[in-house]
């Protein structure tokens, strides 16, 4: 009987992941780019650990290096904004500089790689400092789900950094066979945590509007509203009341700034310091009151939460028991019309 060492197999199921996501066509590029490098990395692992191809050894580094990059540029495209040529081309830089020191300096390839990882792990994490607010390119009803994803594969990169300097220790104080099995056991552990992670819906399928145009930004350098602007709330209330912007079940901040020609940032703090939620959470008050509207006229509560702007059942009821404090059904019994 033939057994296949794990991180053999780990490849195999990352590719299957990889090209699934392929053909289905619901999942970003850089998605599928990042499943795929997690499948290459786990191969490389493989025929250099356990079949002796030690010409593949330059590889895994880079490949480890270029896993960091690639989570957060993947993160970066799918949740924050469109990548751009600069500056987020200067991240070519880290699996260059990995290549260059395995050759160069290779004392300190562990130093490089533990920084490679946990300084992308941070970058995460301080871009995720704002919570929901800092993801303009995330659908608003997933995106606390999506805050939450991605301070894992945040985790998982940390984790990564502190692996590579638990696994340098117990090389220097263990026998030479101890690596094959640390490197291996830890790096199918890591590779597949952020591949599983990055197939979520909620992070993987930015919202259709991630590339529309439109007056607004983010980076928008024209003065904007303060974040107490009584102004720019009455503006969003009537916006939300005449366009009903709110049953757009692919609303997210980037395209409610753009329709009130509202810079992104000025927006959400206006949400937070006015009514001390989120945007989510603001917008989900009136997607609940147009379903309790629609119930009380007839529709059922199936009906009523894909009619107002939710695309889950969970998140509806879990944002109408915030509010109303009773499940729909509950609350129905209590305001049928006589």
């Amino acid at each position: 009987m033939i057994s296949l060492p794990v991180p053999l197999f780990t490849a195999a199921v990352l590719a299957y992941l990889a090209v699934r996501a392929v053909l289905l066509a619901d999942t970003s590029r850089m998605v599928v780019a990042l499943v795929a490098l997690c499948a290459v990395q786990s191969a490389v692992i493989a025929l250099n650990q356990h079949y002796g191809l030690t010409y593949l050894a330059p590889v895994q580094p880079v490949a480890a290096a270029a896993i960091a990059v690639f989570a957060y540029l993947t993160f970066l495209a799918n949740s924050v904004r469109p990548l751009q040529a600069v500056p987020d081309g200067l991240h070519l830089l880290p699996p260059l500089a990995v290549a260059l020191c395995f050759f160069a300096a290779p004392q300190y390839l562990d130093t490089l790689l533990v920084m490679s990882f946990a300084g992308y792990g941070t970058a995460i994490l301080v871009q995720l400092r704002r919570g929901s607010d800092s993801l303009a390119l995330v659908r608003l009803e997933g995106s606390e789900r999506a805050v939450y994803l991605w301070r894992c594969v945040a985790g998982a990169l940390l984790l990564s950094a502190l692996g590579d300097i638990l696994i340098g220790t117990a090389i220097l104080l263990g026998p030479d066979t101890v690596r094959p099995v640390l490197v291996s056991a830890y790096s199918v552990v890591f590779l597949l945590v952020i591949a599983l992670i990055s197939l979520s819906e909620t992070v993987a399928r930015p919202a259709p509007s991630e590339h529309e145009r439109g007056p607004a930004s983010s980076n928008s350098k024209t003065a904007g509203p303060q974040h107490d602007d009584p102004e720019l709330l009455e503006k969003l209330e009537t916006h939300m009341r005449s366009s009903e912007a709110y049953l757009d079940p692919d609303l997210t901040l980037r395209k409610l700034a753009r329709q009130l020609t509202i810079p992104e940032k000025h927006l959400s703090a206006s949400i937070n310091q006015a009514t001390g939620e989120n945007l989510p959470r603001y917008i989900n008050r009136f997607r609940i009151g147009h379903a309790c509207k629609l119930m009380v006229e007839g529709s059922s509560v199936t009906a009523a939460i894909y009619a107002s702007g939710f695309n889950t059942k969970s998140n509806f009821n879990r944002e109408f028991l915030r509010l109303k404090g009773v499940s729909p059904s509950a609350w129905l019994a209590n305001h049928k019309p006589p």
